[in-house]
């Protein structure tokens, strides 16, 4: 994976997928509550949404819209967040 592209996961998908391949090791991230206890190597926060550098993760289908912006916001600002909010 090339170190500047974004990539993120919602729901149990942090713990399952994402910590699986590594892609979490040294940073902060979020994911279903009933999960936290299979990240290992990173710190979990409890939070809705956590963007740590090019990662993006969030707790679930709840949070879904706040992922999103979380994402248009990394991609093309702060101002393309609040139009598109």
């Amino acid at each position: 994976m090339e170190k500047n592209r974004l990539y993120g996961a919602i729901c149990a998908s942090p713990a399952v997928v994402l910590e699986h391949h590594g892609l979490l090791a040294g940073r902060q991230a979020t994911c279903h509550p009933g999960f936290v206890d299979q990240l290992t190597g990173m710190d979990w926060v409890d939070a809705r949404v956590v963007a740590d550098g090019n990662c993006l993760t969030s707790r679930g289908a709840g949070t879904a819209v706040e992922f999103a912006l979380a994402l248009v916001e990394k991609r093309y600002g702060k101002d393309k967040r609040e139009e598109v909010a």
